[in-house]
């Protein structure tokens, strides 16, 4: 098997691993749709997984933020050091899941109370917070061999051991339905056991294990303390979607859900397009910056830049003027209503605003730690969230759920402008005036495409999911297809690169 040759490939790789994964993913959201709705059962299943889910999701951008870029340095220098950088970090990772595990079981009332308050507080609630308290442990792991894996540019088996997940809770939703949330929440568990020990075995982990090794707290925190600034800059950053849960006693019912079911469709291109370029531009952009090599660093920073935006901005029209047919599309049948598709348009409408902004923040916040700027962006994290959070008081009395949405956007948009600010003048390595021209283009390209669209439907007149998913497909291709007959070179050259790569994706492999 061929090793990836470069960023462009292996982030298309990771894109259409990616791309099956949030399929089996999306597939889940529907059957939930379908059975649950934005009913209050399926809102305590929501708020009882939120912090276990959130402490996974931490974990693995800890590591990656962490660990890549430490790893990447220390394997430049000794390999031996490199390994026993490996095995520290293994077994600071066990210890770490045995004590959050002990910590959730032992305080959830008062962590349920915290954030939900007593009257949410049900036997029913309690055990679905015990049973995803259970998978912590194997989220933790996970993602350590998630980020070790990628600094072997084995991109292939965490995204195949993360389909684990989807499959084992939409076989559960297949067989019990809305029967019975608890089983439900039981196949993720035997999901994230499952995805553990496949990535256990792909690692070979036991090898580095089994060699001799100092003291596992040696140089821990000495020699690495950007780690804990790393770790502030995750827990303060998931606080968005617990600040959300601490309203559900103020947004109208359903509302909760709503927001979860446009998120997930908000999320559904960053998670694809973005998370994969951005994983695999780090290792890449680690070995650049510790080699000095800012020029080559800035060519590859502005690729990324402007194919995100060729990317996200006809995502970002459809989202924000085809939204409606979005949802209708994806989850509007059983307990998934008309009514349900207004509200949960209306918490995407205000969140799409924010969409390009956020693709754009997800790459530059890499650049952070590739430049060990951890504390900038910890100072970044927390006056975003307090944006966040401050919009979130003012604005959820009068718009309910609508201004918790409002608050999310307001703090991307903080985000990426800070991001751009601080980059641009510490380390000169952001080529803003190009980057913008091509956004412009795109932007203007978007409005002339949707305009097109507007006028050729409105010649039709039908309520159908077919014409909806004509729509759609009508709008992108009048945008890419005016971006062919202006010869953009960066389309020209990602679908180049898609062509090439869909017949040889099978002779991936480690580096």
């Amino acid at each position: 098997m061929k090793k990836i040759s470069s960023i462009g490939t292996a982030a298309i790789v990771l894109t259409l691993f990616g791309f099956l994964s949030k399929a089996t993913g999306f597939f889940r959201e529907i059957l939930f749709a379908n059975y649950f709705g934005l009913s209050r059962d399926y809102e305590f299943y929501l708020v009882a997984s939120i912090i276990p889910i959130t402490l996974n999701s931490i974990s693995l951008y800890i590591y990656q933020n962490y660990f890549i870029p430490t790893y990447s340095r220390q394997n430049q220098d000794d390999n031996e050091k490199a390994s026993q950088f490996v095995k520290r970090v293994l077994i600071n990772s066990l210890f770490i899941s045995v004590v959050s595990l002990l910590i959730l079981i032992i305080f959830r009332i008062q962590i349920l109370e915290v954030y939900i308050g007593t009257q949410f507080i049900s036997k029913k609630t309690e055990l679905l917070f015990i049973i995803f308290s259970c998978t912590v442990p194997f989220g933790i792991i996970s993602g350590f061999l998630t980020a070790y894996l990628q600094t072997k540019f084995n991109f292939k088996s965490p995204a195949i051991a993360g389909l684990m997940l989807n499959i084992f809770t939409i076989i559960a939703l297949l067989v019990f339905k809305e029967s019975n949330i608890i089983i439900i929440a039981l196949a993720y568990f035997a999901g994230i056991f499952v995805q553990t020990v496949i990535l256990f075995k792909v690692s070979k982990i036991w090898q580095i294990v089994l060699q001799k090794f100092q003291n596992p707290l040696t140089g821990f925190v000495s020699q690495n303390s950007p780690i804990i600034w790393i770790i502030l800059i995750e827990v303060i950053g998931q606080l968005y979607v617990l600040s959300d849960r601490y309203f559900l006693s103020k947004v109208d019912q359903g509302g909760i859900a709503a927001i979860n079911y446009a998120t997930t469709i908000f999320l559904l291109p960053i998670s694809i397009i973005t998370i994969s370029i951005s994983t695999a531009i780090l290792p890449k952009f680690s070995q650049l910056a510790s080699s000095k090599l800012d020029s080559e660093l800035k060519t590859k920073l502005s690729t990324a830049l402007t194919n995100t935006s060729l990317i996200f901005i006809p995502i970002t029209f459809l989202f924000i003027f085809f939204g409606r047919e979005v949802i209708r599309i994806l989850f509007e049948r059983g307990n998934f209503n008309f009514q349900s598709t207004q509200m949960t348009y209306e918490v995407l409408f205000y969140l799409s605003l924010s969409l390009l902004f956020y693709s754009l923040y997800g790459i530059l916040n890499k650049i952070f730690y590739v430049y060990e700027m951890v504390r900038t962006l910890f100072f970044v994290t927390v006056l975003g969230v307090c944006v966040k959070l401050l919009f979130n008081f003012i604005l959820v009395d009068s718009m309910k759920q609508n201004g918790l949405v409002i608050s999310t956007s307001s703090s991307y948009i903080f985000f990426f402008i800070m991001s751009v600010l601080i980059i641009h003048r510490r380390l000169k390595i952001l080529d803003i005036k190009n980057i913008f021209k091509k956004i412009l283009f795109y932007t203007f390209n978007g409005l002339f495409s949707l305009t097109i669209t507007k006028i050729l439907i409105v010649l039709v007149n039908s309520d159908s999911f077919l014409f909806d998913f004509i729509k759609i497909i009508l709008f992108l291709l009048i945008f890419y297809t005016n971006n062919v007959l202006l010869n953009d070179a960066y389309q020209k050259k990602l679908f180049d690169e898609l062509i090439r790569i869909i017949p040889q994706s099978n002779f991936i492999r480690n580096k």
